[in-house]
């Protein structure tokens, strides 16, 4: 299976990041933001539709109990997250899941002829993405594949009393 197991992460595409991490504090309790205010990618570690990509994005990640919520605020170039604002305003942007195999997943995918909308790397922290189309309208499913000292990041973000949900 593609995306099996317990979900990842959560993720929404925002205009407004600091406005949309007060609301989620309020509504879902996250008690605490790990925010990174700029995010370069490059066409070296980055792909819209196959094609090189370049974009800068301001990210916040955070837990509501167990589950990871990501905010993605599209800040110049075109990408997945400003085209989903663009044409649907800010709302859910995917769901993600860290399959066992990465490669293998996604070979699976393509397989099952379902295409990759975007995909890119972290450079130096160990981490790679790929959306895939298909997912309800507006929304993607996102497979990461993760270094151990990103799932060790991640695993220190959890607040204290939850467990990891995806080991």
């Amino acid at each position: 299976m593609i995306a099996c197991g317990p979900i990842f992460q959560l993720c929404w595409v925002v205009a407004d990041l600091a406005a949309a991490c007060q609301a989620f504090t309020t509504r879902y309790g996250v008690g605490e933001w790990f925010t990174i205010p700029e995010v370069h990618f490059g066409p070296d570690a980055a792909e819209l539709r196959g094609a090189p990509a370049e974009y800068t994005i301001a990210v916040a990640l955070g837990y509501a109990g167990g589950q990871q919520l990501e905010l993605i605020e599209p800040r110049g170039g075109v990408s997945l997250y400003a085209e989903h604002l663009d044409r649907l305003g800010p709302g859910l942007h995917h769901a993600a899941w860290v399959p066992d195999d990465y490669d293998a997943a996604l070979a699976e995918a393509a397989a099952a002829g379902i295409e990759i909308a975007a995909r890119g790397r972290f450079e130096g922290v160990g981490m790679e993405f790929a959306y895939l189309e298909g997912g309800p309208i507006g929304s993607h499913i996102e497979l990461l594949r993760l270094s151990p000292e990103m799932k060790a990041l991640f695993d220190h973000l959890i607040p204290e009393g939850f467990t990891n949900p995806w080991q």
